[in-house]
């Protein structure tokens, strides 16, 4: 009998912690719209969904994290609480790349951004980015491969006419970890982003005539995509947001790469690697280098 009443006990704390956390669920979506109304009051114009701060509430999530609930399964709540309460506030459509891989980009889409936000499958890259330009206020998705079909990431930052296009604003998977779950490589894209809210990593579109670059890891410049072209190599870069422009300088001089061409397209947070191996390695990225070098 005393293991009976001890389990009717257990489920009846279950039971209330339930209704807790629905209450609380409840507050925090009242106290959601109270922020949004006092932001427009105050005349703040402010995106629905805020990259930087959603990374700031995860990796507070990752260092409080205890007991055997995966880490994963705690990633995919707030996400789903954040997206929740960002479509209550307003319509966001999230414009997906039609050229990645459909079902994986699909996984990633509703993993990060739930299933309350209305999806748009685009044909490419280039029309995801004009998507997002011509619709204020939406998301973008973009698969990234290191061998990229067009140099699409020409559309994103100062456009021709001179006014702001997209930018990057966030990389997936944030919580990098072994076989996860929605593990496509990913590039968020948005417009009206300021890119100095997203200081961790700062995106760039380097273009180099000639000789494309031997080696960039080793001055721990990542190439997240690259593109030839018979004039030379278009190459989507992400950079340390720690280092200044002079820093940047001279790690392109110290491999030998000066780019002809470089714009500043965007940044995000740095993603948290669960089982440290994230940075790589760099003789293997330098073994790479001179493989696609010599393709």
């Amino acid at each position: 009998m005393k293991k009976i009443e001890g389990l009717k006990e257990v489920r009846a704390r279950v039971d209330a912690v339930d209704a807790q956390l629905h209450e609380l669920l409840i507050e925090r979506a009242a106290l959601v719209g109270q922020q949004r109304a006092l932001e427009e009051a105050a005349g703040l114009s402010q995106p629905l969904h805020h990259p930087a701060r959603e990374a700031e509430v995860l990796r507070a999530r990752v260092e409080a994290h205890a007991g055997p609930l995966s880490l994963l399964t705690i990633e995919h709540l707030w996400r789903e609480i954040i997206a929740g309460s960002a479509s209550a506030l307003g319509g966001v459509t999230l414009h997906m790349d039609g050229a990645s891989n459909a079902a994986a980009l699909m996984e990633s889409a509703r993993f990060y951004f739930g299933f309350d936000v209305p999806l748009s499958e685009e044909i490419d890259p280039p029309a995801v980015l004009a998507a997002v330009h011509e619709n204020a206020g939406d998301l973008g998705i973009v698969g990234l491969e290191e061998r990229a079909e067009q140099p699409w990431w020409r559309g994103l930052g100062i456009r021709s006419d001179g006014s702001s296009g997209p930018m990057v604003v966030a990389r997936l998977p944030f919580l990098v970890m072994d076989e996860r779950a929605a593990d496509l490589p990913a590039l968020v894209i948005a417009g009206a982003y300021d890119t100095e809210a997203v200081t961790d990593v700062r995106v760039y579109d380097a273009r180099w005539n000639g000789t494309p670059p031997v080696s960039l890891m080793s001055q721990g410049i990542e190439v997240l995509s690259f593109y030839r072209t018979y004039e030379g190599v278009d190459a989507l870069l992400a950079v340390s947001g720690d280092l200044s422009s002079a820093d940047l300088q001279e790690a392109f001089s110290a491999s030998g790469a000066l780019p002809d061409k470089l714009r500043l397209v965007g940044g995000y947070a740095a993603p948290i690697d669960i089982d440290g191996e994230f940075d790589g390695d760099p003789e293997a990225d330098e073994r790479s280098d001179r493989d696609s070098e010599e393709d």
